[in-house]
């Protein structure tokens, strides 16, 4: 049998299985069973149920490095991690994505060919369809109970890199970027400032520069953060993918305290998301963050490792271009989300199109999801239960979506400094087929603070 996995291994399994899921839809009926094979691995099979028999369909072996906690999962949830991360792009319909469940999808063109792989590397693959045509007074609609395609070579080396099996979660509380002797240097820099709140300040400054130059980039840094820069010039378009002032120069050059507390703490979340084999994929944010589209992926950048420094996994998930995907996963302790991040260009408070738009990138790609929407407005508790109650609305009856949550940053005075904090509020999505981890959805309310430790003491 395929993949190394013999007949009693798969009779084991169905027979003796940690957990079994069944399916159904418009009278198809399918069966997931998982069972622990090792420490560092499952088999899981899927199955149909025809006339009382079962019949079966296809064994994968899945490495616990897909998920630290596979055991807290449905069967379900395992497959769509496994297609997400090792599949090749479905098509039906107008339709795209790895993995497909459950879906009604008109079709308009009935000239082509309603299902199809994205294949450009021309890969062995194992797929598994389950789509019926239906015609309708409206059209015709392909009813696909499920949907998905493995990349064989993708997959089996997978299968085949030991240091998928043994790789550890990296320590979350050691410094990543920068070392001992340059945090000893810098801090002995400003041991001349006899104020120590002032000192500390101009510290943690000297220090978030020198992780945004290590992350960015020497060229970027001298090219871009110059306090005169030459935005006319080819170098500084090349880098910033735009002609106009970049907001973090201008905001280092702005001599506001404000703007100095938000560049001290994105070298902080910077630290605190940083990875030597940038197993989180990192650096496609990065690549971001130097454009003029700063303020957008810093949003992202602050979300993710307020959560990633709540002791979850954080994974960004790269765009496609044929492919709606949302800002990145968590993984906690009881399962997983997917996050999508949009912040506010202007004061205004209407945030149907950023809503609609989130939405539109979870349901394409997959759930649990988790909506976040960044204003630049303060509001009172009033005015957020309105906005939340039209975002409601605009969900209902969205299969992956159970949380919608509005975020403000503020500035915070505290003893001798200024502070950056979050106010959110949120709102639970009831009518959905998917369910969001306690863990995880108690930790987007920010009901519970984490606590930051300064870049001159990691």
């Amino acid at each position: 049998m395929e993949l190394g996995l013999d007949d009693r291994s798969v009779s084991e399994t169905i027979r003796d299985c940690d957990k079994m899921q069944e399916l159904s839809y418009d009278g198809l009926f399918l069966r997931l069973f998982i069972k622990r094979e090792s420490d560092d691995s499952h088999i899981l099979i899927l199955a149909q149920l025809e006339h009382e028999h079962l019949k079966l369909l296809l064994p994968f072996r899945v490495l616990n490095d897909l998920f630290r906690h596979v055991e807290v999962l449905e069967p379900l949830m395992v497959l769509e991690l496994l297609a997400q991360n090792y599949g090749l792009i479905v098509k039906i319909g107008p339709r795209l994505g790895r993995f497909i469940y459950q879906e009604e999808i008109r079709i308009e063109d009935t000239s082509s060919q309603i299902v199809s792989v994205h294949n450009p590397n021309d890969h062995d693959f194992t797929e598994s369809f389950f789509v019926k045509l239906d015609n309708t007074p409206s059209g015709r609609i392909a009813k696909c109970a499920l949907a998905f395609c493995i990349d064989t070579p993708v997959y089996q080396g997978w299968l085949r890199s030991k240091s998928n099996k043994t790789r550890q979660i990296q320590s979350l509380s050691t410094s990543r970027i920068i070392g001992a002797d340059a945090v000893k240097r810098i801090i002995e820099s400003n041991a001349k400032e006899p104020e120590a709140g002032k000192r500390f300040n101009l510290t943690e400054l000297d220090l978030a520069l020198e992780v945004i130059k290590a992350v960015m980039g020497q060229q970027w840094y001298d090219t871009v953060l110059e306090p005169r820069a030459d935005v006319s010039s080819r170098t500084y378009q090349r880098l910033v993918r735009s002609n106009a002032v970049h907001p973090l120069s201008e905001a280092l050059w702005s001599g506001q305290p404000g703007n100095y507390v938000r560049l001290i703490q994105l070298g902080i979340y910077l630290n605190q998301l940083w990875r030597t084999d940038n197993s989180n994929q990192l650096t496609d944010k990065v690549r971001e963050l130097r454009q003029y589209s700063f303020d957008h992926t810093y949003y992202e950048i602050k979300m993710s490792a307020y959560f990633d420094r709540r002791n979850c996994r954080v994974s960004f998930i790269p765009r496609e271009k044929e492919l709606e995907t949302p800002d990145f996963r968590i993984d906690a302790a009881d399962g997983f989300a997917f996050a999508e991040c949009k912040r506010k260009d202007s004061e205004s408070l209407q945030i149907d199109s950023d809503v609609e738009k989130a939405a539109s990138q979870l349901e394409g790609y997959g759930g649990p999801g988790v909506i976040f929407v960044e204003i630049l407005t303060g509001i009172d508790n009033h005015t957020a239960r309105e906005m939340l109650d039209r975002g409601k609305q605009l969900l209902e009856g969205m299969k992956n979506i159970c949380l919608l949550v509005i975020t403000h940053e503020e500035l915070r005075d505290e003893i001798d400094t200024i502070a950056l904090g979050t106010r959110a509020w949120g709102v639970k999505i009831s009518n959905t087929k998917v369910r969001l981890p306690p863990s995880i959805e108690k930790a987007s309310y920010f009901n519970e603070p984490v606590s930051w430790l300064p870049l001159s003491q990691t």
